[in-house]
Formats: structure tokens, sequence, C-alpha cells
């Protein structure tokens, strides 16, 4: 019969809209450095993105010029997604849908939406994993509109870049918000409605995704939540040593404060909104703890006064305590779980693609990627003359960073 592939550009571009039309959390990534992965770049090709220089005012006529510092973050292409799968002759001859039509439906749009649910379940991880500023309470979904006012309030206190903003909330967020959320609901645009699926409308300038694609985390335990404490004044940097007992777990993810240290905004310097807005950060990976000195690292680091980047307004003292998920009643010796909602802006992460090796050797291969997304997809298509076996396959390559992500994003905790 004939190749029901011969038009391979129809199929990796069929399957390719299919991906980004699905997209939610993804699709409010910053996009902006995919251009330097336009090339054939092995897993693990990184960039290094400079920040712009922050500068501090000077009083009177004096001349004091104050060091360039500037700051770089990485953005990582490490992340390789596939779909394969494949038919022998007996089924092409005898079972194979004929019809462009049919194909889309049994095996190009289920391949595309498994791709978009795929690539926004790990924007998802990683945003979980970075985002530090939090609000609410683990464990708990909220059911009134002040939680959501203070998400949009801490972008505006910490200064987060215009542009489109996003907030991704479970299904069990929205039932809790249901009944008073009707009346504060904004329509939004045509196209997100025909295509966003999830899309709900706008919402304290957000728009508001249904997301299936939000983790629940589960926190680290400690023995005692006075018993965490900062060893050592001053600390600055993106590591800080502590002292817990012997077993406590902080896991990738959590969030912490430290004694009275309060967030600034970085354009005033000065603290916004009281005394209540603890400074908060997310640990990076897993750690127990011995019982002595331990080492661990977080983000945002931390940039006391006096620098070009302060973040805080004042450095920890000597045997401050660290609260883990403050605003949420931990419980000595417990974890606790839940999901955490995500308010996004581009400012926040980066996510990158790139075009992979386009095989000549094969029956068919092709490539399209998406000029907004950077998102890329190969379709390639051999023949195994060992089992007599069409194979098929769609990849697409990527990957993920950090930009302002204390500035840029609020996690919205809920159950």
């Amino acid at each position: 019969m004939a190749n029901q592939f011969e038009n391979t550009s129809w199929v990796s571009l069929k399957v390719l809209g299919f991906l980004t039309n699905n997209l939610t959390v993804a699709e409010y990534f910053n996009r902006d450095w995919e251009k330097d992965f336009r090339r054939e770049f092995a897993p693990g090709s990184t960039i290094d993105v400079k920040f712009p220089q922050s500068f501090l005012t000077i009083d009177g006529p004096g001349y004091a010029p104050q060091g360039i510092n500037q700051q770089i973050t990485t953005i990582t292409l490490d992340q390789w997604v596939q779909i394969p799968f494949e038919w022998d002759d007996m089924e092409v001859a005898l079972k194979l849908e004929r019809s462009e039509e049919e194909l889309d439906r049994m095996y190009f749009e289920p391949a595309g939406k498994q791709m978009a649910q795929e690539w926004d379940s790990r924007a998802a991880l990683f945003a979980t994993n970075n985002i530090s500023t939090i609000v609410g309470q683990l464990g708990t979904d909220p059911t009134s509109l002040t939680t959501y006012d203070l998400a949009k309030s801490r972008l505006l206190q910490k200064a987060a870049l215009g542009g489109k903003r996003s907030l991704c909330i479970s299904s069990d967020m929205m039932n809790a918000l249901a009944p008073v959320i009707e009346a504060f609901l904004n329509p939004g645009d045509e196209v997100s409605r025909m295509f966003k699926e999830g899309y709900i409308g706008i919402l304290k300038n957000f728009d508001l995704f249904e997301s299936q694609s939000l983790y629940v985390h589960t926190s680290g335990v400690w023995a005692s939540q006075t018993g965490v404490t900062m060893v050592g004044a001053n600390q600055t940097g993106s590591s800080i040593s502590i002292q817990g007992s012997n077993g406590d777990t902080i896991k990738q993810g959590d969030k912490i404060s430290i004694g009275a240290v309060h967030f600034v905004n970085p354009r005033t310097r000065r603290v916004v909104g009281g005394s209540n807005n603890l400074a908060t950060f997310t640990v990076t990976q897993d750690y127990t703890l011995t019982g002595g000195t331990d080492v661990i690292s977080i983000l945002p680091p931390i940039y006391g006064p006096g620098s070009q980047y302060q973040n805080v307004d004042a450095l920890n003292n000597n045997g401050d305590q660290l609260a883990l998920f403050p605003g949420t009643n931990m419980v000595d010796g417990q974890s606790k779980s839940g999901t955490i909602g995500l308010g996004l802006t581009p400012s926040a992460f980066a996510m990158v693609g790139a075009k992979l090796y386009l095989p000549d050797a094969v029956e068919e291969s092709s490539q399209k990627m998406d000029p907004d997304t950077g998102i890329a997809i190969r379709y390639v298509h051999a023949w195994d003359p060992f089992h007599s076996l069409n194979i098929h396959r769609f990849d697409s390559l990527g990957g993920f960073g950090n930009l302002y992500q204390d500035n840029g994003a609020v996690g919205v905790l809920g159950a």
C-alpha cells in the first residue's frame, strides 16, 4: 500500500500544534534564549544568562564609583521527551487507518497531547522546586480571595516585571474557591478560551487555569519546629550553616524563613507590607541533618543592606530559628503535604528548546519548531528489516533555568 506518512512535514507540524495548544504552565516560561540553541546540541548543553547590573545611589556631589558586580544564571538543555511506537507490515496491510483524519485522531493528537502534558508537568515541577515566595498554608485550600489578593500583592511588592501572568490552581483549589469566584472573574480572549484546556478567565490580573500539571509537595520532618537554628551571624549568599536534630530532613522545594529577616522591594530596598512579610527561601536539594553544623543551599541568595542586590532588610543573628513553610501550622516530628499552585510571570523562569539531528538514512523524517515557544518536534519513520516493523518516534529536546525566581513567581499553597 502507499505510505501513509508521505507528508512528513505535515506529521511533525500536526503534533507540534497539538503540543503547543495544550501547554498551560510552560506557556508562561520565558523563551527569549531559545535562539542560543538553534543548532544541534547534545543533552547537557548550557548557556549563561547575564542579569542587568543593579546600582546604588550616592548622596551628594562626591564621586564614589561602585564596582560592577554582574550576576548570571544558567539555563540547561538536558531534557529529552520521546514517544515511540511501531506496527508490523501485516498490521499496515490489514489494519492501519487510511485517512489523515483517522491518523490525526488515533495517533498524532494523542502523541501531541501527551508530549504537552509531559512538558507542562516538567515545567510545573521545576517551578514548584524553585519558587521561593509563597502565600497560604500547606495542606489547606484557600476558601476566599484573600490569598489570591496576597499573591498579586507579592508580585507587586517584589517588583515583578510586566507581561502576561498566569495562576494555575488545582481542581480542589478551584472547588474551594467556586462559591466566591464568579463575581470577580473577567472574560479572557477568545483564542485562550478556544485552545487552552482548563482556562477559566481572568482573576486578579492573572490568567486563571485549572491545571492538572501541579505537584503535591511533601515537606521534610523536624523533631522540633523551634529546634533548627542558624549557626553564625550575618550569613549571605546561596548557602547557609544551620543546626537541627540528628535525622531531621529537609526536602528539595521546602520553603523556609530565617528569624525576623524580611524581604525588601528591590527598587526602594525597604520592607513593604509590615512585619509579617518574612523573606522566604526555597531549598534546592534533599538534606538529612547530622545534629551538628550542616550547610544547605537556598534560593534566592541572601543579599543584605549595602549590597547592590539587597533583598532582605537585615542579616540573621546567631541562633535565629528557621521556620518550615512559615504561615503553616507544622507539627513536631511530622511532615505536611499539599499542592502548590503557581502564579507565574515570564520573568521568573526560562524554557528553551532545540532541534535534534535529522537523519537521512530512514524512510522519512521531518522536524518543525514553534517560533513562539522554541519547542521542536522531530518525527522519524524507519523500517526494521529484521522484524518487518515500521518504527515511528516523536522526539523533543528542551530545558529550564531560573531567571528572577524570587521576584517573578509566587507559590499558592493548598491541600
